[in-house]
């Protein structure tokens, strides 16, 4: 669902078209993006569009990122200890 809202917003009916689900369970999903303020409604006569709110995501991937050096010293840590048993054997 985000990476449909990436492009535009668009309405729950228009959200549910690709999706094998019903509409009351994408609305169900939508709801829960929203509490995650990842996803905002918007106001178009009748309809109630949804958009893509980035900003929580770039938090999200800016808090991964200080563990991402930590992580590639670890895996590099272990290729070589692997690398040291095969020689062994």
């Amino acid at each position: 669902m985000l990476d449909r809202l990436r492009t535009r917003e668009l309405t729950v009916t228009e959200l549910a078209k690709p999706f094998k689900m019903s509409q009351p369970t994408i609305s169900r999903h939508l709801q829960v993006l929203e509490r995650a303020g990842l996803v905002v409604r918007g106001r178009d006569a009748q309809f109630r569009p949804r958009a893509l709110r980035a900003a929580p995501l770039q938090d999200a991937t800016n808090y991964l990122e200080l563990f991402r050096a930590q992580w590639d010293d670890r895996l590099d840590r272990l290729e070589a200890y692997i690398a040291r048993l095969q020689q062994k054997s």
